[in-house]
């Protein structure tokens, strides 16, 4: 197929929030545009986001400031009843210009947009591929949401019925499906009945330009913190109080590691200092072995390699089962052996498979003293050996080649 005579679109309903929007989205499409493959990238507001104008121009402004490859944005309105002619109409008039001089436009997208699509495919004059970029199981999010929220009401699982109803249509309308990891294939397999030769494998990995191992930054960020060799220093990169987190379970844990061995010191990159202190004050007795801050996500490499493991604690719920965490692949890339809860992904299983660092049955999350500490405190990983395991599987260069032969054909 000469890619020429087909015009490229990433239709994103991910917020600007910085790092994520810029990881999982500008810096593949940067990434593609080195490899000779330019998507014009066009922001999907929900409508009611008008109410909040100054939030709309931070996103914009944000989203400008980063990439030449912003085209533009659109509101939509939720895809139920007869919303989704609406929204058909907006996409329409929104790519008109591209019918043209194209005879194909490939519309790449998480949203769920198949009944869009396939009202788009109707009144094109250019024939519509679409390439579903599929992040999470997104009913499943919503309905441990609403669990976790105890949101129970009818039109709460009324919503939820919608949501798979969407996913559904959205799987069976996409020319391909990009998945995050292989257990989210199962589960559209198992729930949906997906056509198996649909899937496309697209972690959320990591930029090896910006993660790697690196002995003179172990040094220099130890030497800046005061951190003695004796030291074993965990590191947790992230959130605190999204809905996936588990915060308490992780400080609850890392206290048990503290009666274990008193010289081990966490730090916490994280944005949410508030959240943090909220957290931390039903554990009163880690705070002087936590040192916690913000930095920007060109400097986490740092004090990855500062670190002895990485924490990455998720419940063991269908939500987490089928994710693909990018903190993972910034660990294994800076060389950190990962301490990992149970199903979370490919991942926990991978790191068994792989000598890539413990993993955290469920029971001893829930009491960490069945946990053998002992061997985390003693053990020396071969951090040479992960960093490889990094480049060779956890890189977006690693599979960029088939994307975009993927892509292109």
């Amino acid at each position: 197929m000469d890619h020429k005579r087909r015009k490229y679109i990433y239709l994103s309903n991910k917020d600007f929030d910085g790092t994520v929007f810029q990881t999982q989205v500008l810096d593949w499409l940067h990434l593609f545009e080195l490899h000779n493959l330019e998507f014009n990238l066009i922001q999907a507001f929900h409508i009611k986001d008008l109410r909040r104008p100054a939030n709309i121009k931070f996103q914009l402004n944000g989203i400008r400031s980063k990439t030449k490859l912003f085209t533009g944005h659109i509101y939509l309105l939720p895809s139920k009843n007869f919303y989704y002619i609406f929204n058909t109409i907006v996409i329409f008039f929104k790519i008109f210009k591209y019918f043209f001089k194209y005879q194909e436009i490939l519309i790449f997208s998480r949203a769920l947009i198949g009944k869009e699509i396939s009202f788009l495919r109707k009144i094109s004059p250019a024939k519509i591929i679409f390439y579903f970029d599929a992040r999470a199981a997104s009913a499943e999010e919503n309905k441990y949401m609403a669990i976790k929220n105890k949101s129970h009401s009818i039109n709460k699982y009324k919503t939820i019925a919608q949501i798979y109803y969407l996913e559904y249509k959205t799987l069976e309308l996409a020319d391909k499906v990009f998945v995050v990891s292989g257990t989210l294939r199962k589960y559209f397999q198992e729930t949906y009945n997906t056509n198996d030769q649909k899937f496309i494998l697209y972690p959320c990995l990591a930029d090896a330009n910006k993660f790697c191992s690196s002995s003179d930054l172990r040094r220099e960020v130890r030497s800046k913190l005061q951190i003695t060799k004796q030291t074993k220093v965990f590191i947790y990169s992230g959130g605190i109080n999204s809905e996936w987190h588990i915060s308490e379970k992780m400080f609850s844990f890392f206290n048990q590691l503290l009666r274990n061995k008193n010289d081990v010191l966490l730090l916490c990159l994280t944005k949410d200092e508030t959240g943090l202190e909220k957290t931390l004050a039903a554990f009163p007795e880690i705070k002087p072995k936590i040192l916690s801050f913000s930095v920007p996500n060109e400097e986490v490499c740092k004090y990855l390699n500062a670190a002895d493991y990485g924490l990455l604690f998720r419940e063991n719920t269908i939500m987490n089962n089928v994710a693909s965490p990018t903190k993972y692949a910034e660990y294994i890339l800076c060389g950190l052996p990962v301490l990992i809860s149970e199903g979370v992904g490919d991942y926990s299983n991978y790191t068994l498979d792989n000598d890539l660092g413990f993993v955290i049955k469920e029971k001893e999350m829930k009491n960490p003293e069945q946990f053998d500490f002992k061997e985390v405190i003693l053990k020396e990983f071969d951090r040479e050996y992960i960093a490889e395991i990094g480049k060779k599987f956890f890189s977006k260069d690693s599979i960029i080649s088939n994307l975009i032969t993927v892509f292109k054909t």
